[in-house]
């Protein structure tokens, strides 16, 4: 069964590859991707993108155009790993970097809906503009882990299951909560990871 969804994988990767402002070598999408706007994302080599993923780089929403900083709103480095049924959205900037691990139902976004005006319908209300998030090397999201807008997180950090992210996550932390924070850190000196008081 698996070499069967492999093989569709293939076919529907040469489909769909050709959409994105970048594709790299060797890497797939898994049926099936709801995207948007392919032309502002870029993706590396050796990604594998999980089934029933969305990835949207957002043109419009609530009547309100979004240019961005850069051409390319969703970045994602090689060898990332993006589990199904995720949720990877921006209308400025989210840059994923090299051999990043990301769980099933992982939802990442770098603006939040509008809703100050009460009386106009949530889909006419403009999202918050020039968020971004950062996400390092080697960093390993949870399941149902939630990366929120104007966060870092740092290369080798680890974010647990069903943790929110909302502030910066320093570098070789594990962190964990709504929100999220370091329960963990690496040490050097004793090579270990220890817990955080």
């Amino acid at each position: 069964m698996y070499k069967i969804f492999f093989v569709l994988g293939k076919i529907y990767t040469i489909i769909l590859k050709r959409k994105f402002q970048h594709f790299g070598k060797n890497s797939i999408i898994k049926p099936f991707l709801n995207s948007a706007n392919e032309k502002a994302i870029s993706i590396g080599k050796n990604v594998n993108i999980g089934a029933f993923n969305r990835i949207t780089a957002i043109e419009e929403f609530g009547g309100k155009r979004y240019q961005g900083q850069s051409p390319v709103k969703i970045k994602i480095g090689d060898n990332v790993d993006i589990g199904n049924n995720s949720f990877i959205t921006a209308n400025n900037s989210i840059e994923i970097g090299d051999n990043v691990i990301m769980s099933s139902y992982v939802f990442i976004s770098d603006h939040d809906h509008g809703f100050a005006h009460i009386d106009k319908d949530l889909r006419d209300q403009p999202l918050t503009e020039n968020g971004f998030v950062k996400i390092g090397k080697n960093v390993f999201l949870g399941v149902k882990s939630s990366v929120l807008k104007n966060v870092t997180i740092g290369e080798r950090a680890v974010v647990a299951a069903n943790a929110v992210v909302t502030k910066d996550v320093p570098a070789y932390t594990i962190v964990a909560g709504n929100p999220a924070r370091i329960i963990k850190k690496f040490d050097f000196e004793q090579n270990k990871w220890i817990k955080s008081e």
